[in-house]
């Protein structure tokens, strides 16, 4: 019985995914609201495009001073 109420579990939240990701390719702003209510996300990041954030993370990464590995003495 547990695994009945688990896998239906999975099923309504896997679904309900799928809605949610589906409105929001199609443009509707309650899906982003929900989608940023659930994954509390940071807002400005909702409303810029994604390859803009994937370029400022990867900048971000290239950036960061590489600390040089030092042995223990």
């Amino acid at each position: 019985m547990e695994y009945l109420v688990a896998i239906l579990a999975l099923l309504a939240a896997g679904g309900y995914a799928v809605f949610i990701a589906v409105n929001i390719e199609k443009g509707k702003s309650w899906a982003l609201e929900i989608a940023h209510a659930v994954s509390a996300m940071d807002p400005n990041s909702l409303y810029r495009p994604m390859d803009l954030r994937e370029s400022e993370e990867s900048e971000e990464v290239a950036a960061m001073p590489v600390e040089p590995e030092r042995l223990a003495a």
